[in-house]
């Protein structure tokens, strides 16, 4: 089973324009409210691929309840702690007719330990050995920003994959626990390293440098520039096809469910890599921050370049 974590979920208020200007009006086209998160958009994605998953997080008020309804009518299993005394944040994604994306964030509520302790305990119950986790998203915010070190702490003896997509000291925390896969982005894997990282030779020295915590797989995601991923003892370059981008918001939430869906259907190397860009790229052409067309991302699959290093 598949189960994903979402501490700080948000309603996504989409505003269409179009184009955005400071120190003026903008006048809005279009709102849409979706759903934001990082861990719910790879539970969402992973739904469209077919895969079920758990989603576990908090939700709080009106706005949580809004996106444990928006889980379910995705067929995704919400397991969040949830409560009414406070209110899950909204953010706010301005989509320019360009494709130029704005995501304007609010902070979020502040979990009690209590609450915490019930995610802890919910999590050993439903998540069964060999399971895969995917700890999603930016904990510097919270409470105790080394809680995804916390739970895989708790998880200890249950033998999981475990898929990272964080950063800051949670990166760090967590690569001495040998996650099966992370996923940073060159800022992150830069300041993991402790080094400015601006050419694709430096990416891959910089890579070569985890060797020692015996990761098995390490994306390293360029946004449009496609991405450069070691797999096992292999390291390949991937350059995704050109597209037309309605907005890039989520783009990297669905290339982690598509190296997930490809890891668990036993793809090989290349077509992990080959399913994930493809599904990423659709993402791109979405006016929503989450979801793609699968069609069209069968048809972007022979555009996709990769050569190994």
């Amino acid at each position: 089973m598949i189960h994903t974590l979402t501490l700080n979920p948000a309603v996504d208020k989409i505003l269409y324009m179009k184009s955005y200007k400071k120190n003026t009006n903008n006048r809005v086209t279009r709102i849409v409210n979706s759903l934001g998160g990082k861990g719910t958009h790879v539970s969402m994605n992973l739904s469209q691929m077919g895969t079920e998953s758990n989603a576990f997080g908090f939700a709080y008020g009106k706005n949580g309840k809004f996106i444990l309804e928006l889980l379910r009518k995705g067929n995704v299993n919400p397991e969040f702690i949830y409560a009414d005394s406070m209110e899950s944040r909204t953010c706010y994604l301005v989509v320019e007719d360009s494709g130029d994306s704005t995501l304007i964030s609010e902070k979020g509520p502040m979990t009690t330990e209590e609450e915490i302790l019930r995610l802890y305990s919910r999590m050993r119950e439903k998540i069964q050995e060999g399971d895969y986790l995917i700890l999603s998203g930016d904990s510097s915010n919270f409470a105790d920003p080394l809680i995804y070190n916390k739970i895989l702490e708790q998880m200890l003896g249950k033998k999981l994959k475990v898929f990272l997509d964080t950063s800051g000291e949670a990166l760090k925390a967590c690569i001495r626990k040998t996650p099966y896969l992370v996923k940073p982005n060159v800022e992150e894997l830069s300041e993991l390293v402790g080094m400015q990282l601006n050419t694709e030779e430096e990416i891959t020295d910089a890579i070569r440098e985890l060797e020692p915590y015996k990761i098995p797989v390490i994306a390293v995601s360029m946004g449009e520039k496609g991405s450069i991923v070691k797999m096992q003892d292999r390291m390949y370059r991937v350059s995704p096809p050109k597209v037309n981008v309605f907005n890039t918001i989520g783009c990297g939430d669905c290339f982690l469910a598509g190296l997930v869906y490809g890891i668990e259907m036993n793809f090989d190397q290349e077509q992990i890599l080959r399913f994930a860009t493809a599904v990423s790229a659709s993402t791109a052409e979405s006016p929503l921050s989450f979801g793609f067309e699968m069609e069209r991302a069968m048809q972007l699959l022979p555009l996709i370049r990769i050569k190994e290093l």
